[in-house]
């Protein structure tokens, strides 16, 4: 995938669609993932090429067994094509959306981590809520995103509030 970084050319991934079957929990979360790192810019078809592996609007999860890692991953992978674009974008709405109506915490780790890398350096103060609430509940697959995205949506501002409440 990162060979292939920011070309749009996923062709290996759709040729290699029976391989991919074979990935399971974290491998898929990945594997899903690195659409994003392909489809880098890619933001007029971000929605679309990543839509099959996104989670319900509504927050319900999902019944096929394992879909909870390629939501997670699609997430990841949205905020990856939109990585650094900074605050206030629909994506980012998007993903801070989706993290508030998650109730698995792999598809909380994945729009976690996928709002931290799109609104990242951005100061967003209503991200940063969202993210706060995550990372004080009790998951610690769901909190350890949070934390990185703090990090990143807060990238460069040595905000003393931030540092004391993440202390």
């Amino acid at each position: 995938a990162y060979m292939h970084s920011g070309t749009s050319s996923d062709v290996f991934l759709r040729e290699n669609l029976e391989w991919l079957n074979f990935a399971y929990n974290w491998s898929k979360f990945t594997t899903t993932a690195a659409l994003g790192v392909i489809h880098k810019g890619n933001f007029e078809q971000g929605m679309v090429i990543l839509g099959p592996y996104l989670p319900n609007q509504d927050g319900t999860q999902s019944t096929l067994s394992g879909a909870s890692y390629s939501e997670g991953g699609a997430l990841y992978a949205l905020g990856l094509i939109h990585a650094g674009v900074g605050s206030g974008n629909t994506v980012e709405n998007y993903l801070r959306e989706t993290l508030k109506a998650a109730q698995g915490e792999v598809v909380q780790h994945g729009a976690a981590l996928g709002l931290g890398v799109a609104g990242m350096g951005g100061r967003n103060a209503e991200a940063y809520e969202d993210l706060k609430q995550t990372l004080f509940t009790d998951s610690a697959v769901a909190g350890e995103a949070a934390g990185y995205a703090i990090g990143l949506i807060m990238l460069g501002t040595a905000d003393s509030n931030c540092s004391a409440e993440m202390l």
